[in-house]
């Protein structure tokens, strides 16, 4: 089975258009008429995990703690898409063949290797993967993009230029978070001070 995974349902839909009829609706995905699946992500279904999950101490906010600076990065799913995560997963477990339909920039690169590897394929699969860019959701425009594939690896670079943002954004936001708010309340202030 070939699996297209979107980073929207919109998107999804979109790409089901464009492929073989009949189309049978799912939870979270939709089977089209040749026995492929599109399924999509809800935007970042993966989430970097909170400090805590590093050190069950770091629960407690302590300047002695910081900086916090994981040596081995842990995702999690989001609370409110764990569902279509759990959908996604199975998914890609049962594919001999996926095409990643993620946004054409960083972040939707990103979006999907990160569920992609977070979930762990066959090394078959992983060096088959393919990638679409899809910029206009017109069924003509889709078909040709999906008539175009690349391979998932020229665009490699992307993935890893979201993936250094996303955890600087964490480190610079966990700690200099605790920071600001630890040294705000020793002068009374209540709340967080959100960096």
């Amino acid at each position: 089975m070939k699996l297209y995974i979107a980073e929207k349902p919109s998107l999804g839909r979109a790409i089901a258009s464009a492929l073989p009829k009949p189309h049978v609706k799912q939870d979270g995905c939709i089977k089209v008429g040749n026995g492929d699946i599109v399924t999509w992500c809800v935007g970042h279904i993966l989430e970097l995990a909170e400090p805590e999950s590093y050190d069950p101490t770091y629960k407690q906010w302590r300047l002695e703690h910081l900086p916090i600076q994981p040596t081995e990065w842990k995702l999690t799913p989001k609370s409110t898409t764990r569902k279509q995560f759990t959908v996604v997963k199975k998914l890609i477990k049962k594919a001999e063949v996926i095409v990643h339909c993620g946004d054409p920039d960083r972040e939707g690169q990103l979006l999907v290797d990160e569920v992609i590897n977070h979930v762990g394929v066959k090394r078959s699969v992983k060096d088959q993967l393919q990638r679409c860019l899809i910029s206009d959701l017109n069924t003509s425009a889709v078909k040709k993009s999906l008539s175009t594939l690349k391979s998932n690896s020229e665009f490699a670079s992307l993935s890893t230029s979201a993936l250094a943002r996303s955890r600087a954004d964490w480190l610079y936001g966990i700690n200099m978070t605790r920071a600001y708010t630890i040294q705000g309340q020793k002068v009374g202030f209540k709340g967080v001070v959100s960096v």
